[in-house]
């Protein structure tokens, strides 16, 4: 099974499926000295937490 890629914010270092969502990333993080929340809601590790609390959700 072939590994999606994903792109990397040189800034924060989150990780994107979609390259244009890495750029938007950097550029916020470059001119704002910090992430946004409307981004970063897209990352894969935002995505990972997201099947984590999910799941633990459906098993209380």
């Amino acid at each position: 099974m072939a590994e999606k890629q994903l792109f990397q914010c040189s800034v924060c270092g989150l990780h994107y499926e979609n390259k244009e969502i890495a750029k938007k990333c950097e550029a916020y993080c470059k001119e704002h000295n910090g992430c946004s929340l409307d981004i970063t809601k897209l990352s894969v590790e935002r995505n990972k937490q997201s099947s984590k609390s999910d799941s633990n959700e459906l098993s209380h």
